[in-house]
């Protein structure tokens, strides 16, 4: 059934619709497994459908008033970003949070319930597998309390995404604020602290970092506002294509990177500055792992989300020059999650 539309004029919605009806069927949302090898895709045209079917599942299972706070708990995967769009469509603000896993799960499951309560989150919208290895580690470490008494979080409605019918039709819902998402800090030094993302945040920041028509890759978190936003919702802002796969995998294997840049031809891709120390590491990226390896596609490849060193910065520019790496696109950013992402690039925007 054909996905129908309310007039949403102003928000991140009206350009992705709008790349949808000039170009159904290009490539948007690509995600690759450890090998590199295509594990989810969507179209223009099917990701507006995904998203129709979360929103219409989420209506009839589990109503959620307009302007209510949903989390967002997934593993890396193209599922949260189709849920991040469907809680857009249903008026609702999405907060995406980092997923406890079996390593540091109870440190993570802290910082969830910390959120949702700092936020007064309604409901949960996660994926089947996730939901049952939540449930898992929850009974394997015996958390039954937090230290403010019982948990947050299981107050929370959890819906399983993978339970909407395929084919749905659904009508916008017009957000009751300006409000896109709510983006909480890492709560690395101290508690998470909360930032309230508009749309126009994110369109009038879109315009001032992204100057062509981008093919991205990244393994960056989905959770974290330079993953969320700059590597899949610029994307689809401007009508290009993301290809993203797991951080663990990028840790594990770090020629994925240079691998799905050199593949897709990418145009831009961004990391912190640890990133690129770490492939300076013989060890962990040896020399017979970068034959074939071309770079030169690369207009824009960012240093950023923590302090920048020259050293590793003029180490990696000389390593990877063979490979076609240009040192002019190769440039440091300054970001600030209140922005809500990319205060300067380049050193001249």
């Amino acid at each position: 059934m054909a996905v129908t539309h309310a007039p949403n004029t102003g928000t991140i919605l009206a350009p992705l619709r709008e790349h949808a009806e000039r170009h159904p069927d290009k490539l948007l949302y690509a995600f690759l497994d450890r090998e590199g090898r295509l594990a989810e895709s969507y179209t223009y045209a099917g990701f507006l459908q995904r998203t129709a079917e979360i929103a219409a599942h989420v209506a009839r299972t589990h109503p959620l008033a307009p302007g209510a706070r949903v989390l967002l708990v997934y593993p890396p995967g193209l599922e949260m970003i189709c849920a991040f769009f469907a809680c857009v469509r249903l008026g609702v603000i999405p907060v995406p949070v980092y997923p406890p896993a079996s390593q540091g799960f109870a440190g993570a499951l802290y910082r969830l319930d910390y959120i949702a309560r700092d936020c007064g989150a309604e409901g949960a919208l996660t994926d089947r597998s996730y939901f049952w290895s939540l449930k898992v580690h929850r009974a394997r470490t015996r958390i039954a309390s937090l230290s403010f008494g019982q948990n947050y979080s299981d107050r929370l409605r959890w819906i399983v995404t993978g339970d909407a019918e395929r084919g749905v039709a659904w009508d916008d819902r017009p957000a009751p604020s300006g409000i896109l998402f709510l983006q909480y800090t890492s709560g690395s030094t101290h508690d998470p602290k909360g930032v309230m993302v508009t749309h126009q945040n994110v369109l009038q920041n879109c315009a001032s970092v992204i100057d062509h028509l981008p093919v991205g890759v990244s393994w960056l978190p989905q959770y974290h506002d330079l993953g969320l936003i700059g590597s899949y919702l610029f994307m689809g802002l401007r009508g290009g294509t993301t290809y993203g796969f797991s951080p663990i995998d990028f840790l594990q294997r770090p020629w994925l990177w240079l691998e799905a840049i050199s593949r897709y031809r990418a145009t831009i891709s961004a990391a912190p500055n640890f990133a690129y120390a770490y492939c300076l590491r013989r060890e962990k990226l040896p020399e017979e792992r970068l034959q074939g390896i071309d770079l030169s596609s690369l207009e824009v490849l960012m240093n950023c989300a923590e302090p920048v060193r020259a050293e590793v910065v003029r180490k990696f520019q000389e390593r990877f020059a063979p490979f076609g790496l240009r040192a002019e696109s190769f440039f440091a950013s300054y970001g600030l999650a209140e922005y809500p992402l990319a205060v300067s690039s380049r050193g001249r925007t």
